[in-house]
């Protein structure tokens, strides 16, 4: 009996110690990725304003009365009439100015043969060397006012072809500033004429990336519905202490219609040259209050966590530049729970 009560008791001891170990740990499921050797270069956005190459306010250049002046929205072709001033005052003063030379004109023929006829007499010395410089003078003033009365039909010609102000580029007319019926002097801006067609881009970027852009360089453009490329037509490396900006500009092609004036698009502008570099995704990066790290695993499926140095990033994918090499395994999902050492599972 005692030795049947024994044999029950050890059995229960047994039982109990069996439900009581500790169990085995079982590895921790994550995502890897693997860092490799890149050549992509990264990019950031700069802030850019797309601008028409030509834009400005059309002035008359002559005093007059405006006849007729091109309503806002209107497109032109360059020589396309733009505003139409009043020319009769102009065709007067000429029609009287050319009454005035027709005059001269017979005046110069007629001391002109006074002229020859002194100098022939001359010869025979039947006149003094005093009447023939007279008639030489004479002769010399009026061919000089015809000369001059000549120069102000010419210019009366040039303010005549000023009343009809002509497109100097293909555009839109942007804003009609005078109204016609008005007088307008030669400075006064009438309208403001507005190229549609040839466009540029106004890019700021800061300066340490300036010197990663070069003339003729192609950049990717883009706003919320359209994406573009355009080539670098001037670097102005010139900026303020405070912005630390210089200035791109890039000139869109004539056929790039989706583009408009004063909309904003994004330039994206290389920061670094092009060379190999480790990359690994954005997802692997821990961010820490005494530094940056990622957690690798080796081929004994155990964790380490690694300080890393992190750049400048393309897409999804950013640089290492130190305490990386490429071909790594690295986690992108559950390195946050992980502790160094700890043995993981990919899932």
């Amino acid at each position: 009996m005692r030795k049947s009560m024994l044999v029950i008791t050890l059995c229960c001891s047994f039982s109990l110690l069996a439900q009581t170990a500790v169990p085995t740990p079982t590895a921790t499921s994550v995502q890897l990725s693997e860092s490799r050797l890149s050549y992509e270069v990264p990019t950031i956005d700069a802030a850019g304003t797309v601008y028409s190459i030509n834009n400005t306010e059309i002035t008359a250049g002559i005093d007059g009365r405006l006849s007729w002046v091109a309503e806002a929205g209107t497109l032109v072709q360059a020589g396309d009439l733009l505003v139409q001033l009043d020319p009769v005052p102009l065709q007067l003063q000429k029609a009287e100015l050319t009454a005035q030379w027709q005059r001269a004109k017979l005046q110069t023929a007629y001391f002109q043969a006074e002229y020859q006829r002194l100098q022939n007499l001359q010869q025979s010395q039947s006149v003094s060397l005093l009447q023939l410089d007279k008639a030489r003078s004479d002769y010399q003033l009026a061919q000089a006012d015809a000369d001059i009365i000549a120069a102000r039909i010419a210019q009366l010609d040039d303010q005549l072809s000023r009343t009809q102000v002509t497109a100097p580029f293909a555009g839109v007319v942007a804003q009609r500033l005078r109204e016609a019926g008005g007088d307008v002097s030669r400075s006064t801006p009438l309208l403001r004429l507005q190229d549609i067609y040839q466009l540029e881009v106004r890019a700021y970027v800061p300066l340490q990336y300036l010197r990663y852009v070069k003339l003729g360089d192609i950049l990717q453009i883009s706003n919320l519905q359209y994406q573009g490329s355009a080539a670098v037509t001037a670097v102005i490396p010139a900026a303020d202490a405070q912005s630390q900006r210089a200035e791109l500009r890039l000139k869109l092609g004539a056929a790039s219609t989706q583009w408009l004036a004063g909309e904003l698009v994004n330039v994206k502008v290389a920061t670094r040259n092009s060379k190999a570099a480790i990359t690994i995704h954005r997802d692997a990066v821990l961010l820490r209050s005494d530094g940056t790290y990622v957690v690798t695993v080796d081929n004994n499926n155990i964790a380490r966590r690694k300080a890393v140095k992190i750049s400048d990033g393309h897409g999804d994918w950013v640089t290492v530049d130190e305490g990386l090499q490429a071909g790594e395994k690295v986690v992108t999902r559950g390195a946050e729970r992980l502790q160094d050492g700890q043995s993981v599972s990919q899932s």
